[in-house]
């Protein structure tokens, strides 16, 4: 690859995301999606889910999709999602080339491949691009519930750097043109991403980056224990809008990891600021009729008026600043916004301070759930368990918790891969466990993480969930991957009948069976291979008119199954 710096990235991204087996070619196909997609859609994206390369891929390596910013994976998750409120649609395609240089042809290829995704089909596919067919199918069977048509995103990726060549941007536009043909979308965006643009991407998504604001008016607060210096200010709507920028002029999303809300799109509220900042004579009122925003930053440096945020949060305000950023166009040169900065890196404080300062409006029933007693008592259960560093488990109740430490992907346990792994474990629905985690902490309330439950279950559950997916790395293994919560349910049920969730004494000892046959290689391949032959046995059943291909999605096959195993 002969670039230093990328090398660097794509040598650590190999180690956070346990991808040490991949070779090169693969590894950047990996790398390219992460840095088009984390960045500009849903830190909640799988790679493993929207990796489509191999054979018959028609030109294409990564395909995503997403419903108001929720990566969509079947098409019950899009009835799910659509059911709830009105969709906004992202297609993303991402094309990736560990070459320094750009084809036409190649480009033309790509362009081809995902025009044909979305009409006339005349390339053989493989499995993984016409599962994802099948879901923008469904989709655009249910235009009628989208606010607007959809937009496409094409991402190249390659490891040169980009040189306007005419011959390159005529081959670009003439593609852009024939999808524009099909009508199917509200807007149509190609992106080069060279050397420099992933390198600035896994930077930004990672919180690798500074910002310089001006506060012309500000006040620096008493001294506070756990906090380093907080201050409060008023912050020009303007230099807002150049904080809330990626490289690109977009708005960078990673911003509001640590925001207990999404953004939510039109409401009264969000409408009232809206029409505030359309009227020329109101914005001059915003810093009065607004409560602002938060941020949290790693350091805040100070020179002058000048202030430098390096690794930093906005942990309330998310609507605001989405409003604000959505009407940049509009704003005077003297509409400001109320602001707080705080210099804090103990976890602990951070969430109370995203407690405190988003207690004034509705918030979403899941938003608030990890920072609930008993996640913090899963986090330290986790943290007690003695493992191998290889197979230590730990649980990140937030986001880049563990990210200044040696742990790597395969180590940390996030708030989505518990609550699928419990639903599938424990719950006994692997179904259901591939559905978004917000969507399962409704449908399973009082069930899951209730405070009289024993810690052990959600241990076991993610352990045998980790083992299986660790198998699977780069789609080493597809089929294990796509029947992996079926797998994760069956090994569990090897073990015998799981005690009360509330049996903490029974569930100890159950568990520490589990557990020691998930840290012995070969007998846990033992188990899981059973567990495989007992689907295959259950799909030859159905006879040779049975459609396998989403097996794993069909609740009555998935009932059945675990009925004739009763």
């Amino acid at each position: 690859m002969n670039d230093p710096v990328l090398d660097s990235y794509l040598r650590e991204f190999k180690k956070s995301f346990n991808l040490e087996k991949l070779a090169a070619p693969d590894l950047f196909e990996y790398f390219s999606a992460y840095c088009a997609l984390f960045r500009d859609f849903s830190e909640y994206t799988v790679l493993e889910d929207v990796i489509v390369a191999g054979k018959n891929d028609s030109a294409i390596d990564a395909i995503a999709v997403f419903l108001n910013d929720i990566p969509v994976e079947t098409t019950a998750q899009v009835d799910e999602v659509s059911s709830k409120s009105r969709t906004n649609a992202d297609f993303a395609f991402v094309q990736a080339k560990s070459g320094r240089s750009l084809s036409a042809s190649e480009i033309g290829s790509f362009i081809q491949g995902v025009r044909e995704f979305f009409s006339q089909r005349y390339m053989p596919v493989n499995e993984d691009i016409d599962r994802k067919r099948s879901i923008s199918d469904h989709i655009f069977s249910q235009s009628v519930r989208m606010r607007s048509k959809p937009a496409l995103h094409l991402y190249y990726c390659y490891t040169g750097k980009f040189q306007s060549d005419a011959t390159i941007l005529a081959r670009v536009e003439a593609g852009k043109v024939d999808l524009e043909q099909l009508n199917l979308f509200s807007e149509i965006e190609f992106k080069f991403l060279d050397a420099d643009a992933l390198q600035g991407r896994y930077q930004e998504i990672n919180l690798r980056v500074e910002k310089e604001i001006q506060l012309n008016e500000y006040a620096s607060l008493p001294s506070i224990s756990g906090i380093r210096q907080a201050y409060l200010g008023v912050l020009s709507c303007k230099e807002l809008v150049s904080l809330l920028s990626n490289t690109d002029g977009k708005l960078q999303k990673t911003l509001f990891n640590e925001n207990v809300r999404d953004f939510l799109g039109r409401n009264p509220v969000n409408d009232e600021i809206a029409k505030t900042l359309k009227s020329s004579v109101d914005q001059s009122r915003l810093a009065a009729l607004n409560n602002g925003i938060t941020i949290v930053a790693r350091d805040i440096r100070i020179v002058g008026k000048k202030f430098t945020l390096s690794d930093f949060q906005i942990v309330n305000g998310c609507q605001t600043s989405h409003v604000i950023f959505e009407n940049r166009n509009s704003l005077l040169t003297d509409t400001s916004i109320p602001v707080k900065m705080i210099e804090a890196t103990d976890r602990e404080l951070i969430n109370e301070i995203v407690r405190a300062t988003n207690r004034q409006t509705e918030v979403k029933d899941e938003a608030f759930e990890v920072l609930g007693e008993f996640h913090k008592k899963i986090e330290r259960f986790f943290e007690s368990i003695e493992a191998a560093p290889e197979r230590k488990l730990v649980y990140e109740r937030r986001k880049r918790q563990y990210a200044d430490s040696a742990l790597t992907a395969k180590n940390i346990v996030t708030l989505t891969f518990l609550t699928n792994s419990f639903v599938s474990c424990f719950l006994e629905n692997p179904v259901d466990a591939v559905d978004y985690y917000g969507v399962l902490l409704k449908r399973y309330q009082g069930k899951i993480f209730a405070d009289d439950h024993s810690p052990w279950p959600y241990f076991t559950s993610a352990k045998i969930l980790r083992e299986i997916e660790n198998l699977c790395v780069g789609k080493a293994q597809v089929v294990i991957w796509k029947y992996r919560f079926i797998l994760a349910l069956l090994v569990r049920q090897s073990h015998g009948r799981a005690p009360r969730l509330n049996d903490d004494k029974g569930q100890k000892t159950y568990a520490q069976e589990i557990i020691e046959i998930c840290d012995n290689s070969a007998d846990f391949s033992t188990r899981l291979h059973q567990a495989e032959a007992r689907i295959a046995d259950a799909i030859r059943a159905q006879g040779k008119d049975f459609i396998s291909r989403n097996a794993h999605q069909d609740r009555r096959f998935v009932d059945q199954l675990f009925r004739s195993g009763r």
